[in-house]
């Protein structure tokens, strides 16, 4: 069995609720039966073997309401945030009343976005009640995310069953249990030209900084300070020499997202777009892939709003629960993007959009005059909207599911027509 499949055997629908098992109805109607056949016949036999029916029947039901019961879960999952194509453990506790439970069965409910994995500890959200059982009972199963957003786990469902089989008793325990699934994350190779591309993962720009390792000694001039004296290159150059030291900055890398809700179809804002899913997976594993490149990373909309910042793999998290619930918003803002967005001048620019027509092309001709590198991956363009964005400057492809292959598509096109006019060049 696939680890991705449903258990065999489980199903969403809750169980059932009836309060005679199909024996306990079958004796119900049977004891009916016989106290009318004793009556019509005077025969007392069929009518205490009757009466014996149904006292067993209501026997079962009554025990069943003062036994013990389930009062209430406490869940937690394996990890911080399931994702989506990822596996966690929802870890629950039981607790059970004083009175001793007699046996059943429990089912945890799961949305839609959670489904059941089959594994060697558990076959699932559901299981068995141990006869007599008391106290807390540990449970656990194991899930996978298929859609992101943020979704409940919950109510728990308990169906008990008397001794004989005759009668049962549903009781289901509200509690639900908020559970956030985050979109994944697809490792992309570097950006062309980028520090992690180079295999560096910082850039020296500015000085007078506070660093401690990059010491570069000056000669001494009226109004530094005493401290600042480097003693040993003094000492080597025959005059005061003072510290001056180099910065280390971080590039930085701009990742826009076009949440225009005109250019998505309208399942988007419900999470079940594979464009705009695919567009939202591209924008974290891109923000992702460039911090590990050593960019500090803005994610933002196409009118400027900050989205996320991602300096260090540690804002990811963050990133991640935030575009768990992004979805596409009302008003168009793309032709505000080259007036819109500050500071990016000299820095890489990653748009990611919807449906882009030529016209917007030409509207955004200020972002590739003034970006180090403009990517642009669209899951709808029109025409000959990449064509028209290749020819303006940008690193154009069409986006679709596989985001690592429309990643390496748009950012590495002009690097290989690069080598193939180098080979063929070389092989004249």
């Amino acid at each position: 069995m696939s680890r991705a499949a449903a258990p065999e055997g489980w199903s969403s629908r809750p169980l059932g609720g009836a309060p005679l098992t199909g024996r306990g109805l079958a004796a119900a109607l049977l004891g009916t039966a016989l106290l009318i056949l004793a009556i019509a016949l005077g025969r007392i036999e069929l009518a205490i073997f009757g009466l014996t029916l149904l006292l067993l029947v209501a026997a079962g039901w009554m025990s069943l309401r003062l036994a013990g019961r389930v009062t209430d879960v406490d869940r937690s999952l394996s990890t911080d945030v399931a994702s989506v194509g990822g596996v966690s453990r929802v870890e629950a506790r039981l607790l059970l009343s004083a009175r001793p439970v007699p046996g059943g069965t429990w089912r945890d409910g799961l949305p839609e976005a959670l489904r059941p994995v089959a594994d060697d500890a558990a076959e699932g959200p559901t299981g068995e009640l141990p006869p007599g059982g008391r106290g807390t009972l540990h449970v656990s199963y194991a899930v996978m995310g298929m859609r992101r957003g943020r979704h409940t786990v919950g109510p728990l469902q308990t169906v008990a069953v008397d001794p004989f089989g005759l009668a049962r008793r549903r009781t289901t325990i509200g509690m639900r249990t908020p559970v956030t699934i985050v979109p994944a994350v697809v490792p992309l190779p570097a950006l062309p030209g980028s520090p992690g591309a180079t295999g560096s993962s910082q850039v020296t720009t500015g000085r007078h900084g506070q660093g401690a390792d990059n010491l570069i000694p000056r000669p001494y001039a009226p109004g530094d300070s005493m401290r600042r004296i480097h003693w040993r290159a003094s000492a080597h150059h025959g005059s005061f020499m003072v510290r001056e030291e180099e910065r280390e900055t971080t590039p930085r890398a701009i990742v826009v997202f076009d949440r225009g809700m005109a250019r998505w179809g309208h399942q988007a804002p419900h999470n079940r777009d594979e464009r705009f899913e695919a567009a939202v997976t591209l924008c974290v594993s891109a923000a992702w892939s460039l911090a590990r490149d050593g960019y500090s990373v803005s994610v933002m909309d196409t009118d400027g709003a900050p989205i996320a910042l991602v300096e260090s793999h540690e804002d990811m998290s963050g990133l991640l629960v935030t575009f768990a619930s992004v979805a596409p918003r009302g008003e168009d803002t793309l032709h505000r993007m080259s007036t819109s967005l500050a500071n990016w001048s000299s820095a890489p620019v990653i748009l990611v959009a919807g449906r882009v027509s030529g016209e917007d092309v030409a509207e955004l001709g200020a972002v590739v005059a003034q970006a180090s590198r403009a990517v642009l991956l669209c899951a709808d363009p029109q025409g000959d909207a990449l064509e028209r964005a290749t020819r303006a400057g940008w690193h154009a492809a069409r986006l679709d599911p596989d985001v690592e292959t429309a990643w390496v598509a748009a950012t590495r096109a002009e690097q290989g027509a690069r080598h193939e006019a180098v080979d063929a060049h070389g092989g004249q």
